[in-house]
Order: structure tokens, then C-alpha cells, then sequence
């Protein structure tokens, strides 16, 4: 009798390794259903209504990815300038006067304060030439307080010369700039007694816009993006 190898049936699939499910495998029906594996030993099921704690986050965490909340658009802070300048080529205007009249780039607050300081400095600098030459006509004819509105009227344009220089840098968006014409403001106040022609009102009106918010921030912008 010959020896016949038995027919070779169909192939079974092979089982994944580890026991897990082929693909298709449904999951497991919830419980409470035919067929659901029934839960461990000492499980209790949370009472209707429950809810999950709050996750604990320490004080003054943030996500990753998360930004910390803008300040108040009100909140000012007063800081001293950081770009001081230091030699006289860093004071004086980029390109010299020839871009007195560009206010490309400004926002709308500080352009209307940058030209009331023009305006200023120009009237300023009209009228204490005519103290000057008043002063000079009054020396010659022996008058002894002439020689105090001589010198007060000089100082005086000086200062209204270095409005001019002052008010370029601040275009150019130079924090010690409008430092500096505050402090010229509270300088021509002081001159006015002595017969010489300050800022007056309109450097006062020009000195609080450029101190508002929306000219601080600006700068304060022009100083961390760099010029």
C-alpha cells in the first residue's frame, strides 16, 4: 500500500503576536450590555452628578505657547531713557535739517506735536532775535536793565534752537529727546519772568501729547524693534 500524503487544507491566518485583536475587532460593548466584561473587584461607580476636580496649576504657570495678558492701555510707567546719547553726532538730526518737514511714520499724536514744536521754536527764535536787537538799542542808550533781557533773550534762543534739534530726534523716535523738551518747557517757564519768550502754551500742549499713550507707545516700540 502506497503511503498518500493527506490533501493540505487551506492555510489558516496567522495570529498576531501579543493576543491583540486582528483588524476589525470591535471594542468591547459598554457595561450594563450582553457581553460586557464586567469591572474589577471593589469598583464603585461615581454618583450621578459627579465631576473631575480641577487640575492644580501653580501660581504664575503658563502653558506652554500661552502669552501673559497685555497691561491696561492706561497703565503708565515712567522710565528713564535707555538711548542717551553719547557724542554730539548722536544729537544732532539725521542727515541734518534737510528732513524738517517729513512726518512720514509718525503716528497722528506725535505729528501734531512735533509740529506745534515747530511752530514753537519758530516763534520763539522771531522774537527773541527782536529782544536781542531791543536790548542792543537800549545798552547804547545807558539803560542798566538791558544787559539782564541782553543775555535772557540769548539763553531763550539758544533753547528754542535746541527745540528744533530736540524735536527731530524725537521724530527720529529718541526717548531722551522728549525728555528733553520737557525739561526745556519747564526752563522757558522759569525765563518768562525775566522778559524772555518761552514755549509758552503750545510747548505745554506739545510736551502732553507726546507724552500720551499712543505716542509712548510708539516709541517705546521704535526703541525694542531697534532703528
Amino acid at each position: 500500500m502506497s503511503n498518500q500524503q493527506p490533501y493540505p487544507g487551506p492555510e489558516q491566518p496567522e495570529q498576531p503576536a501579543g493576543n491583540q485583536p486582528p483588524p476589525g475587532y470591535g471594542a468591547p460593548p459598554p457595561a450594563g450590555q450582553p457581553g460586557a466584561a464586567a469591572p474589577p473587584p471593589g469598583y464603585q461607580a461615581p454618583p450621578p452628578g459627579y465631576q473631575a476636580p480641577p487640575q492644580y496649576q501653580a501660581p504664575g504657570y503658563q502653558a506652554p505657547g500661552q502669552q501673559p495678558p497685555p497691561p491696561p492701555a492706561g497703565d503708565f510707567k515712567f522710565e528713564m531713557p535707555q538711548d542717551m546719547p553719547r557724542s554730539m553726532n548722536e544729537v544732532m538730526p539725521v542727515g541734518g535739517f534737510s528732513g524738517i518737514f517729513k512726518t512720514a511714520g509718525l503716528p497722528q499724536l506725535l505729528k501734531i506735536s512735533y509740529i506745534i514744536w515747530l511752530v514753537t521754536a519758530a516763534l520763539g527764535i522771531l522774537f527773541n532775535i527782536l529782544g536781542l536787537l531791543g536790548s542792543l538799542v537800549f545798552l547804547g542808550l545807558g539803560s542798566g536793565s538791558a544787559a539782564r533781557g541782553f543775555v535772557s533773550s540769548l539763553i531763550s534762543l539758544a533753547v528754542m534752537v535746541a527745540v528744533v534739534i530736540c524735536a527731530m530726534k524725537l521724530k527720529e523716535g529718541m526717548q531722551w529727546a522728549r525728555l528733553a523738551l520737557s525739561a526745556m518747557v519747564v526752563v522757558s517757564l522759569v525765563l518768562v519772568p525775566l522778559g524772555a519768550s518761552g514755549t509758552g502754551l503750545l510747548g505745554i500742549v506739545a510736551a502732553v501729547l507726546m507724552w500720551l499713550p499712543e505716542s509712548s507707545a510708539w516709541l517705546k516700540s521704535r526703541a525694542v524693534g531697534g532703528r
